[in-house]
């Protein structure tokens, strides 16, 4: 799987914001060794060998800081070099030492510590920075330690603007940690946008004399401010982070939503993005995982300027689906109000009749054809005194371009709601591991 860090750079530009939470929570790697304890996120990023976290603190721009997890053999795989924790060490050692005289860290001669095997690149697995970053950044390499665990700093900061850096659209400051136990390599990445100071400029010259001070003082002052609590999300997680010998994971890889049965097992090649929003609606909080392959997932992310643009202009067929074969997408919610869906369940056979009426007027609407065009669809609802389900499979197209299947299947109780929906390209058929999956989820009974 390539650990790119388009999912870093592409979540903090797309998604929305956070509520200040008083938990922790501690996420366990137990095949790659490492442990997280963290405030709760709006935004969880995950797969089987790397997991990150996205706030948005100001509900304006966002800051992800993720984990990646290497293995010997792929470092050596990527690098051409042999890698063992002990060289790591010595090399981390020799670097002090250069960084204490004020000489040139060239002379470690150490490719681990170097920028260059971590640019993105197709088939990379070591990708974390995109090429365009680095040709306009000024890059520096610091060391220190977290308690014993020695760190290695790669710090690169856009030099240019966001018309220069024309696919990450804005400035942004990146930090890389580099760390090791056990022959593994682990790269903590942290990454954050810039104050647009173009923007700036332009306030700053349509104040009059008199007001002119006082907005630069104001931009100035909510700048470092931001910054500050930028760098102080980038310390508390690498301070929350342990390591331990990896061991042999028992259970299957995946993500957790209580209400939909706790652990929900993915394929190991597949990533996901979750979501816990409780702003959209805040008596119906949603929690909404997407995830797909992992080239599906870096594609959306990637390419998040055309999806917006796709989505403004109410054209998808504009958005370039080439590596989104298949997507599974999750969704919950517990009502603050038990009784919130209650309706549904006074007269179930009315209830069913109008969600499938509903259903299948709203998908003929021009409004939703002009972009998806169903075919071939079937509705079933059953609601009983307190479980509904409704079941939609069909097929369709975008814009007459992209083919498309969905099957989705939506459950209710009075107080809850759950989803589970699996949707593919052209002929694509869900597996048969993944529709195991499918089955094995409920909605919580309550």
């Amino acid at each position: 799987m390539i650990k790119t860090l388009s999912v870093s750079l592409a979540s903090f530009l797309l998604f929305g914001c956070v509520s200040v939470f008083a938990a922790s929570n501690t996420y366990t790697d137990l095949d790659s060794g490492f442990k997280l304890k963290s405030q709760p996120s709006w935004m969880e990023i995950g797969g089987k060998n790397f997991y990150g976290l996205a706030n948005k603190p100001d509900k304006k721009d966002t800051s992800v800081n993720l984990i990646c997890a290497f293995t010997a053999k792929e470092i050596e795989e990527e690098t051409g070099k042999k890698f063992t924790t002990a060289e790591f060490l010595q090399k981390f050692k020799d670097l002090q030492v250069l960084e204490r005289n004020g000489i040139s860290p060239d002379k470690v001669n150490y490719i681990v510590f170097m920028p260059d095997p971590y640019e993105i690149k197709e088939n990379n697995k070591l990708s974390l920075m995109p090429k365009e970053l680095l040709d306009n950044s000024s890059i520096s390499i610091s060391t220190s330690k977290k308690g014993k665990q020695p760190y290695v700093y790669l710090h690169v900061v856009s030099k240019s603007d966001g018309e220069t850096l024309k696919n990450l659209r804005r400035a942004i400051d990146m930090q890389v940690a580099l760390t090791s136990q056990n022959d593994m390599l682990y790269a903590v990445v942290s990454a954050f946008p810039l104050p647009d100071l173009k923007a700036q400029k332009e306030k700053i010259e349509e104040a009059t004399p008199f007001s002119k001070k006082k907005v630069r003082n104001e931009l100035t002052g909510g700048n470092k401010e931001k910054i500050n609590g930028y760098i102080a999300s980038r310390k508390a997680f690498i301070n929350g982070l342990s390591f331990f010998q990896p061991v042999k994971e028992t259970e299957p890889y995946g993500f957790t939503d209580p209400l939909l049965g706790g652990k929900v097992a993915l394929p190991e090649n597949w990533a996901y993005v979750q979501v816990n929003d409780d702003t959209t609606y805040d008596k119906i909080p949603l929690k909404l995982t997407v995830s797909a392959p992992w080239n599906g997932v870096s594609e959306i992310l990637t390419y998040r300027d055309e999806l917006e643009s796709a989505i403004d202009r109410e054209d998808l067929s504009k958005f370039n689906f080439q590596k989104i074969s298949e997507a599974a997408i999750f969704a919950s919610s517990e009502a603050k109000d038990k009784n919130a869906f209650a309706e549904l369940f006074d007269t179930p056979l009315l209830t069913q009749f109008v969600i499938d009426r509903i259903i299948k007027e709203g998908l003929k609407h021009p409004s939703v054809k002009n972009i998806i065009d169903f075919k071939n669809l079937e509705t079933k609802s059953d609601f009983t005194n307190s479980h509904g389900t409704v079941d939609l499979k069909g097929t369709g197209t975008v814009k007459s371009k992209y083919d498309f299947n969905v099957n989705a299947n939506l459950m209710f109780t009075p107080q809850l709601f759950g989803m589970k929906t699996y949707i593919s390209r052209d002929d694509k058929k869900i597996s048969s591991d993944l529709e195991k999956i499918f089955d094995h989820i409920s909605l919580k009974k309550k």
